[in-house]
């Protein structure tokens, strides 16, 4: 108390002794303007140091401790718990196995049509054999009625098979033996001609056997050895018999590359009206490296070599590149271009299939493909629709085509540009797939030749579209429809020596069949609807409208 009230006093002296100095100053101001300046000096030498204050506050003491009546006591046993073994049951995720005694080995179907068309056709084939599956199939088709002349033009197909598979754990073996009859009529003469069905009768036997071994384990090198024999006549002196062998090799050098080898021979002996017996000779061998690169871009390098002895090449070495690229544009769609070549193996047998009315003692030889240029794209639209649209422009040398022969007009005789033909092929393919309900597939193709040594590419289309569709209801009913569209064929009047445009092919055909039950079913088949007479070949008319219907069995 004593520090703050000489603080108090002092603090007092100095303010009075201020105030008395300002007023002192004012009189002197007043009287005097003249008035000299004063300076007042304060110093301050005294240091005020307070103690620290001691704050103590007194903690409140604990309670005493009162003992718990009565005692708590705490017993620890033992817990035993027992749980019975978990054995769940886990299957994993497979496909229905049909019972074996619901799959079917085999099936016969019988049908009978207008044009006197009777119809048959079975398949058979072992069951619960997973080492062999053995199997044979007939068939028979014929209409003793045609739309020249009743009979005159009738024709058929009938045939047998029988095949053998076998299989271990390394190897698989394929044996395979059958006969086919292909018989027809020249019915192809002038109108109002009268001529003796007998005369103009033409039949085809064909007898064939072949064999296949190929590793049966995947590996990284896969192969595939295979033979043919075949033997054709007609019914007149024709006769031809083939002996083909194919090979094929892959070696698999990495995640993403391979070594592929293709390769076949061809040995061809046929025997005619005033033609010799001279084999014809091919060898053909394909060999190519196959790479996918990091940013996807897939390639297919390697080269076509042959060796031929036809008489219409004064070479009998071909040597051509085969080079192919692919690049996916998106996830769904895949550019694709490619250049190749080779020779076209051609027969009798080959022409035979197409033409049945040819004339005896035909020239045949082989076709040279110069290039074959592609290009392509392949798109995916969605997981049940696929499309493939693109172009082809190749370059054939002995490309044939057959005309109306001048010495008989119902018999074709084969002509050759011994030049070069320049093809242009512009196609677009379409598939959906909609598993076992629905199913459509379309084909559309331009064709343009330009030829050197003839005047047109006789009896070869410009244009051509194929449609064929399946729909299923409730694994009831099936309708099935397809539409083939031909046009642009031109063939040659051996009479009047001019060209002849053939009016565009149209043929429309319809299948309907109800399942009675799962083994049997009935069928309806509804064909060229249109009943349009179109030719394929000059003064060949086909049949009209064709129906027929027939109980399928299988067992």
């Amino acid at each position: 108390m004593k520090k703050e009230y000489h603080l108090f006093l002092y603090s007092f002296l100095i303010g009075l002794n201020l105030a008395l100095s300002s007023i002192d100053a004012r009189a002197q101001q007043e009287d005097d303007v003249m008035m000299k300046p004063v300076e007042i000096e304060l110093i301050k030498e005294r240091q005020i140091v307070l103690p620290q204050a001691n704050r103590l506050f007194d903690k409140i003491p604990p309670r005493p401790v009162e003992p718990i009546k009565p005692e708590i006591n705490y017993t620890f046993r033992p817990l035993t718990f027992n749980t019975p073994e978990a054995n769940p049951a886990i299957r994993p995720l497979r496909l229905k196995q049909d019972d074996a005694k619901e799959i079917n080995g085999g099936f016969l179907s019988l049908g009978y049509g207008n044009f006197a068309s009777p119809y048959l056709e079975a398949f058979i084939n072992s069951r619960e054999d997973k080492n062999k599956l053995i199997g044979a199939h007939a068939f028979f088709n014929s209409s003793a009625k045609g739309p020249v002349d009743g009979k005159n033009s009738g024709s058929g197909d009938a045939g047998l098979a029988a095949f053998v598979q076998t299989f271990s754990k390394e190897l698989a073996f394929e044996a395979n033996v059958g006969y086919e009859n292909l018989s027809t009529h020249f019915y192809g003469y002038p109108t109002g001609e009268l001529v003796l069905r007998d005369t103009i009768r033409q039949s085809y036997n064909l007898f064939n056997a072949g064999l296949s071994l190929s590793n049966a384990r995947k590996t990284d090198f896969g192969y595939k050895l295979g033979g043919n024999f075949s033997f054709l006549n007609d019914k007149f002196e024709a006769s031809e018999s083939t002996l083909d062998l194919n090979f094929e090799s892959s070696y698999k050098a990495g995640d993403n590359s391979a070594i592929v080898l293709k390769a076949f021979y061809a040995l061809i002996n046929r025997k005619d009206e005033g033609i010799d017996s001279k084999a014809r000779n091919l060898f053909q061998v394909n060999p190519y490296y196959t790479f996918t690169t990091a940013d996807q871009l897939k390639f297919q390098v390697g080269a076509v070599i042959a060796f031929e002895n036809d008489t219409l090449d004064s070479k009998d070495f071909h040597f051509y590149p085969d080079v192919k690229v692919t690049y996916p544009l998106t996830p769904s769609i895949d550019a694709e271009a490619s250049l190749t070549g080779g020779i076209e193996r051609v027969s009798l047998q080959t022409l035979m299939r197409q033409n049945r009315w040819l004339n005896a003692a035909i020239p045949i030889y082989h076709t040279n493909k110069l290039f074959d240029f592609t290009a392509a794209l392949n798109l995916r639209l969605n997981s049940q629709v696929f499309v493939n649209t693109g172009l082809s422009l190749a370059s054939l040398r002995n490309l044939y085509f057959v005309i109306n022969s001048p010495d008989d007009q119902a018999k074709f005789d084969m002509t050759y540009d011994e030049g070069s033909t320049k093809r242009l092929n512009m196609f677009l393919s379409m598939n959906m797939n909609y598993g076992n309900a629905a199913r459509l597939s379309l084909r559309g193709d331009y064709f343009s030749y330009n030829t050197d040594n003839q005047p047109e590419a006789w009896h070869r289309p410009t244009y051509g579209l194929t449609l064929a569709g399946r729909y299923n209801v409730k694994d009831k009913i099936v309708f099935s429809t397809d539409i083939i569209a031909l046009g642009g064929i031109k063939g040659l009047d051996p009479v009047t020596t001019q060209s002849v445009k053939l009016d565009g092919a149209f043929d429309l055909n319809f299948r309907t069949e109800y399942f009675v039950s799962q083994k049997f079913s009935l069928f309806i088949d509804l064909n060229n609807i249109t009943a349009n007479e179109y030719q394929i070949y000059l003064n060949y008319p086909v049949r009209g409208f064709q129906v027929m219907g027939g109980i399928t069995w299988s067992f």
